[in-house]
């Protein structure tokens, strides 16, 4: 905060009851107009300090002088009753004030607010700290928890999609409308592509799923171009629940309880 600059005008002037000048005559300087304290913290225009305290010039005028930090007005007492001094530099201060940038700030402000909601130019990222959403859209009720960012909630409560800044979605809630997670893949998936729901046979039926414990089911055909390894046992409809074992030695003598249906393919001796 600066220094105002008061006196040097053609109304600063020191006059006696009877309207006459008073020069070369010291005066008393105070804040307020009933302010017993008087002001000492004064600087002529070079910086330097009033040590003989305020006085008038040869003519009687006042003149200019820098006023204590921050002031707006001071009052003056040349032993006819004080009178108040305004600075004479609020002219030039305001038309500084009016072409700077960011005269009170509130640009800046700004700026530091919306740094963590919108993109600065520059700049392609986000800063977003630890457990703070930056967008959702709720229902009611309790959300989530975690970092969720994008979140839809039913209005019972119960949340049926979130995106959380670790990179996992939760979608949760169904109906006969609402899948929990659908993959279209579309008429001409990528080769490497894994296919969820391949648009070209149309049918919701020939959905391939995977579930938490991986679990695979699907509605249509397998092909596998390399083997197959199974460690629980293979059912299907045109085999029951026969097994077939091969090689040299008996099962039965390595410890393998037969069922009625297993075929033994003896080989080799």
């Amino acid at each position: 905060m600066a220094r105002n600059v008061f006196g040097g005008t053609a109304a600063d002037s020191a006059e006696n009851e009877s309207g006459g000048r008073l020069p070369n005559l010291k005066g008393r300087v105070y804040l307020t107009e009933e302010d017993p304290t008087e002001v000492k913290d004064l600087l002529d225009m070079a910086g330097n300090e009033l040590k003989d305290g305020l006085l008038t010039d040869e003519r009687g005028m006042i003149p200019m002088f820098q006023g204590p930090y921050g002031i707006e007005q001071l009052w003056v007492d040349f032993n006819a009753g004080r009178v108040m001094l305004t600075p004479n530099d609020v002219g030039k201060r305001l038309q500084s004030h009016l072409v700077q940038d960011d005269p009170h700030g509130s640009k800046q402000y700004t700026n530091d607010r919306l740094g963590n909601y919108v993109t600065l130019p520059g700049t392609n990222t986000i800063p977003l700290e630890t457990g703070r959403r930056w967008l959702e859209i709720v229902g009611q009720d309790t959300t989530p928890n975690g970092d969720t960012l994008v979140q839809r909630q039913a209005g019972d409560g119960r949340f049926n999609f979130a995106l959380r800044q670790n990179g996992s979605v939760i979608h949760v809630s169904h109906s006969a409308n609402n899948i929990p997670l659908e993959i279209q893949a579309g008429d001409n998936p990528h080769k490497y592509a894994l296919v969820i729901n391949d648009g070209k046979r149309g049918n919701a039926d020939s959905a391939f799923k995977v579930d938490f414990a991986g679990n695979i089911d699907s509605h249509g055909g397998a092909t596998v171009g390399g083997d197959i390894t199974v460690g629980g046992t293979v059912t299907a409809s045109n085999i029951g629940t026969a097994r077939v074992f091969s090689g040299t030695v008996d099962p039965a003598s390595q410890g393998v309880a037969l069922k009625p249906g297993d075929i033994w393919v003896q080989y080799g001796s």
